[in-house]
């Protein structure tokens, strides 16, 4: 059997991340047990080391955190599902979901060298991806999707690959989705999803960005730096146009969506809902816990007073629900291997490799929590 090493979280805020052997566990029903080849990181995993017991409360120490996997499958669990999608020596990418509550296991965990992923969060990847790349999509990828396509969310019609139909040239005019914070990860997903299901994308994110962003399929960008300014000015693009509502990526990106979606005009069709990635969070990254909570309370507040004067809308994202439903289908068998296969959808943003070996996760974890722009944190494995 071969052995398993992992990057254990030993205690509540305990740094850094512990190296050391693990458990190798085959797949059950409706999973499949891939070595790993390349992890990215995400706040969320910072944030959990930063505040211990107050995020996934339900996680006991040790354990191993990690969401972003991209790998070759080793062994296949015993289902229909399971055997029908993937073979031993498959190259796939996939969403870790070991901290979940409904999960809670350091075996489902990305920052080890097997894990298991749940079938239906993973994709086949075609072979001129390379690992690195592909390890930037699952997290940013199935937030986006949650946000974009879930019913409690936009509920938008769902993505469609090129190599599954034509696409529609001849319709008269796109409806308009919002999308502030372009250039994040989960920006840059979040604009190709929406523009494989048919939508025109606007979109803010620093000037620097503007190419991406609209390499990736946006149609118009706008500097967020000046927020009155780029919502006068996507106001002003969304003029006679229908708004299918907002999608809001950073710690105060939601003030700006709610400031262009209460000036919409009432009766042409649009639509008032905000999807909201990020909690407003205090500019300094080390504010302590009752800094944090006031931030969040005096914003949820503000959008109170905004959403019953103004008929607004919104709900939080969560990144991990669409493995309960249908849209987890939809992005990760129906589209994604098409796509990716196609070049209808690019693994964005680009990868940054920290190094390689698991002992590099918490110099990702740190690097992170420092801050990046339009790219993502990977280390080999």
């Amino acid at each position: 059997m071969p052995e398993n090493r992992a990057a254990y979280l030993m205690g509540e805020k305990v740094r850094p991340l512990a190296v050391k052997p693990g458990p190798y566990t085959p797949p059950g029903p409706n999973q499949i047990l891939v070595r790993v080849a390349a992890v990215a990181v995400n706040p969320i995993e910072y944030i959990k080391q930063d505040l211990g017991g107050l995020l996934y409360g339900w996680v006991k120490c040790p354990h191993v955190l990690g969401s972003d996997v991209a790998g070759t499958v080793v062994e296949v669990g015993g289902s229909e599902e399971a055997t029908g999608r993937f073979r031993p020596g498959d190259r796939v990418v996939g969403q870790a979901l070991g901290s979940e509550k409904k999960f809670n296991n350091s075996t489902m965990g990305a920052f080890q060298h097997y894990v298991l992923l749940q079938t239906n969060m993973v994709s086949p990847i075609p072979d001129g991806l390379s690992f690195e790349k592909a390890a930037v999509l699952p997290l940013a990828l199935s937030t986006a999707s949650c946000g974009l396509f879930q019913r409690d969310q936009l509920a938008l019609r769902h993505p469609v690959a090129i190599a599954d139909t034509a696409a529609d040239d001849k319709k008269a005019e796109k409806e308009t989705l919002i999308i502030w914070g372009g250039s994040t990860s989960v920006g840059c997903n979040a604009i190709q999803l929406a523009c494989a299901a048919g939508y025109e994308i606007v979109t803010t994110c620093s000037p620097r960005n503007f190419d991406l962003v609209k390499s990736l399929g946006a149609a118009a960008a706008f500097d967020y730096r000046d927020a009155n300014a780029a919502v006068s000015e996507i106001v002003q693009f969304c003029k006679n146009k229908k708004v299918v509502g907002a999608l809001s990526m950073g710690g105060d990106a939601g003030r700006g969506c709610v400031e262009v979606l209460r000036q919409l005009p009432k009766g042409g069709g649009s639509c008032r809902f905000l999807s909201r990635v990020s909690y407003a969070t205090p500019e300094n990254k080390d504010a302590g816990l009752p800094a944090r909570i006031w931030c969040m309370l005096s914003f949820s507040v503000w959008l109170w007073v905004k959403s019953v004067r103004h008929g607004i809308r919104s709900n939080v994202v969560v990144g991990t629900t669409l493995e309960g439903n249908e849209v987890s289908k939809a992005i990760y068998e129906d589209f994604l291997p098409r796509a990716l296969a196609s070049g209808q959808f690019v693994a964005a943003p680009q990868p940054e490799i920290v190094g390689k070996g698991l002992e590099f996760v918490q110099t990702a974890l740190d690097t992170l929590r420092k801050g990046v722009s339009a790219k993502k944190l990977v280390v080999e494995i």
